[in-house]
């Protein structure tokens, strides 16, 4: 991801530190995205090799050829020659059905991951999405476009993962929602095969979910204890912005589906968009107290490399970052909207995060209801930082302007109080 991309290029220096004969390989959404911008920066004196795109047939092929140096026949990559970087054709989409389960045998770190309270583990059951939103960069990986793996390859990649010790899958798809059929099928089959006595979390769009209230009973049938939504926006303008329609009556619908079987429901909404004033943002906090959202981020629109919107943004002269992508994580403001600064922005965004997470939330999330235990044990860990902070502020030792300083320094939000 862009905002991962400059901890990538301290590995990757800190390899060649050890060993300069070492070859490095960059992959994934930035690099694919902005290949040619690296391949023309300082950082390629780290940098060997970029694979574009789906990185399974490349860089199986890449490894292949190391060997003999040759790698002119190998779609989708990108190497150095000659002082300069090559880039090859790229790679056409893979057939899914090609793509072999991961080996977990093959793990050097083993231990140490964990959603709530249990061990996790990723599963994929598709890729891709068709919707084109316009703040998201998945149609410059696989095009707008919507492929799946086969039901059986699904229920034996859960069955290894819980062979290897998972309690909780998450399912990474893009839009696993996108087909409610095939999702009523994926269900079915989870509960078929027995692995219905593990849990499991994934994305969704809204229309999705709210598509379907026959696809939700059977994701609760099947373990789901936890879904993210795109809810996006209040203001139907944003909406339209985005690219999206319908979206206020399918998030209404959607969480009251979800919530009716007590997953936990944590929605995505986005401020930050070019006619936003404070009173706007403001509707977004609304709109999640309303739905009774049990985790909500509150994003910042953030203009993501090669995006349509991004074109947009700069074009309107909202962009404030154009350069620094370790920011671009969707908490610290990058833009400005025509009524506000970026800091005001952020601020804003900021007080959100603290004004949600009240006694009222306490009481009411599916969070203590499912959890009650982990839920205790992160209450206990948060409560001596705000007692701190409500102690320096009743005695005058910091203003509220210094938590928020420090928070922004940090990278970590405040949730429940200042």
């Amino acid at each position: 991801m862009s905002f991962q991309y400059a901890g990538m290029l301290e590995v990757a220096k800190t390899v060649k530190e050890c060993d300069s004969s070492i070859p490095t390989v960059f992959g994934g959404y930035h690099p694919t995205l902005e290949y040619r911008e690296i391949a023309e920066s300082p950082d390629i004196e780290y940098i060997d090799f970029i694979t574009r795109g789906e990185g399974e047939g490349t860089f199986r092929e890449l490894v292949e050829a190391i060997p003999d140096q040759r790698y002119d026949h190998v779609l989708g990559l990108s190497y150095k020659e000659n002082g300069g970087m090559v880039h090859n054709p790229p790679r056409p989409l893979l057939d899914l059905a090609d793509i072999r389960l991961p080996d977990r045998e093959a793990r050097l770190i083993k231990k140490g991951f964990y959603g709530f309270c249990h061990t996790v583990d990723v599963v994929e059951t598709s890729r891709g999405c068709t919707q084109g939103c316009k703040f998201c960069s998945i149609d410059r990986m696989y095009g707008r476009s919507f492929r799946t793996y086969e039901i059986d390859r699904v229920i034996a990649d859960i069955q290894d993962a819980k062979d290897h010790g998972a309690e909780n899958i998450f399912f990474v798809d893009d839009n696993i929602t996108l087909n409610t059929k095939r999702m009523k099928r994926l269900c079915e089959a989870i509960i078929d095969a027995g692995l219905d006595d593990i849990y499991y979390q994934t994305q969704a769009s809204t229309s999705g979910i709210a598509k379907s209230k026959e696809v939700v009973d059977l994701m609760a049938k099947a373990g789901f204890d936890g879904v993210f939504l795109g809810i996006e926006n209040a203001l139907p303008r944003n909406i339209e912005l985005f690219g999206k329609t319908g979206m206020a009556s399918d998030s209404e619908k959607a969480v009251r589906y979800l919530h009716e079987h007590k997953i936990i429901v944590s929605g995505g909404i986005i401020s930050g968009n070019p006619d936003d004033t404070k009173e706007d943002i403001l509707r977004n906090f609304e709109l999640a107290k309303k739905l009774k959202l049990d985790v909500p981020i509150f994003y910042i629109m953030t203009p993501y490399p090669k995006t349509v919107l991004r074109e947009e943004l700069i074009e309107m002269g909202l962009v404030t970052n154009t350069g620094d992508v370790t920011k671009y994580d969707g908490i610290y403001a990058n833009v400005k909207t025509r009524h506000l600064s970026t800091d005001e922005l952020q601020h804003i965004i900021w007080k959100m995060n603290i004004d949600y997470y009240n006694l009222g939330w306490y009481l009411s999330n599916n969070i203590i209801r499912r959890y009650p235990k982990w839920y205790l044990k992160r209450t206990l860990e948060l409560i001596p930082k705000y007692t701190k902070r409500r102690l320096q502020l009743l005695l005058g030792l910091k203003t509220e302007q210094d938590f928020y300083e420090e928070d922004m320094k940090s990278g970590v939000l405040c949730k429940g109080g200042v």
